[in-house]
């Protein structure tokens, strides 16, 4: 059995090494009521194994035989660069995806602005870049990792902002880390927030790191600055929609607040999706839905993960207009983007 499991990771190996540079499909999107949508996935990762912290790197390889841990470094690496990333979206038919970069040494490693931009350099229409920032010696160095966030923004051409309270641990109604949110409002770029839990070793749990409400008085004080909640609250610790009433709850009183549902579509998450969608649809928000997966993870699940949200809409009596919405046109108005326009796709 382990041989086999060994095999298929050379096997998935070879295949991204195989894929990764694969022309643009000549069908993009995702069949819908006859027709074909456009997707933009706003949440896929990158990063390198070496920049990863010891229990993260042990979570990722829990499943993977003793004597064949030794393929997690090759494996990740190759899966998380930009033509891997690029294959992905071919495989699945998605036009665009937000690549992050990522500063959380305790929880989930580093994926630097250096490190993002040259994996978004593969295919720059396609793959967007989001800046972040270091918080863990903030009160020695705040105002310069802010420069360093603004210089990133400015150099990479980044379009957008990245942090995660829990995983960064610190607490979403910190008023010293409020500069972040004016700089985002100043340099015109969507800041992206992981709200809810994460099952990630070191990620803080408590409420103050993972329930939106916490942002309100950001959120009032910035009216400038785009916040898009990820995950829209969901409790991945618990497969639980703990948090979910909150982020639509300042969706719906703020116009500078939308959601993403990023992991809602994994199949950890399947007995909460019918009960997300409508909820989003009982509070109008829809037009307020920015979708993403939170990808890659591992190879298909880009893919999976967007034919399972889709399906879940189908299921739950979203027309094709709202998903049309939700799937890429919420994004595109919402970063400044063209709309993204399909052969066979009503304009």
């Amino acid at each position: 059995m382990h041989q086999s499991i060994a095999v298929l990771i050379v096997t998935l190996l070879v295949g991204l090494n195989v894929t990764a540079c694969s022309d643009k499909p000549e069908q993009m999107g995702i069949a819908v009521d006859g027709g074909r949508l456009a997707v933009v996935d706003m949440h896929l990762h990158t990063g390198t194994w070496d920049g990863s912290p010891p229990r993260f790197q042990q979570r990722l390889s829990g499943r993977v035989p003793t004597g064949f841990k030794w393929t997690m470094k090759l494996f990740m690496d190759n899966n998380l660069k930009g033509e891997s990333i690029l294959g992905q979206l071919d495989n699945a038919g998605i036009s665009g995806v937000a690549v992050y970069a990522l500063w959380s040494p305790a929880t989930t490693g580093i994926a630097t602005h250096e490190y993002v931009a040259e994996q978004v350099a593969v295919a720059p229409d396609r793959l967007f870049g989001f800046a972040s920032l270091r918080v863990d010696h903030w009160n020695q160095d705040g105002p310069e990792q802010l420069q360093k966030m603004e210089e990133a923004i400015r150099e990479f051409g980044m379009v957008g902002v990245k942090i995660a309270h829990g995983h960064q641990q610190f607490r979403l109604d910190d008023p010293r880390y409020y500069g972040i949110y004016e700089v985002a409002a100043r340099q015109g770029t969507p800041i992206y927030l992981h709200t809810g839990t994460s099952p990630n070793p070191g990620t803080r749990t408590e409420p103050p790191y993972c329930d939106p409400a916490y942002l309100e008085d950001a959120i009032r004080r910035y009216p400038n600055t785009v916040f898009i909640l990820g995950h829209s609250g969901y409790d991945s610790f618990n497969r639980a929609l703990t948090y979910t009433d909150s982020a639509i709850d300042l969706a719906v009183r703020y116009p500078n607040v939308y959601l993403e549902p990023g992991a809602l579509g994994a199949e950890r998450a399947e007995l909460v999706l019918q009960d997300y969608l409508a909820r989003i649809r009982e509070a109008g928000v829809i037009e307020k839905l920015l979708y993403g997966s939170d990808g890659p993870q591992f190879p298909g699940y880009v893919k999976s993960h967007l034919e399972a949200f889709v399906a879940g809409m189908e299921e739950a009596g979203y027309s094709a207009d709202e998903m049309r919405m939700i799937l890429a046109r919420n994004f595109t108005r919402v970063f400044g983007m063209p709309t993204i326009s399909l052969e066979n796709q009503d304009s």
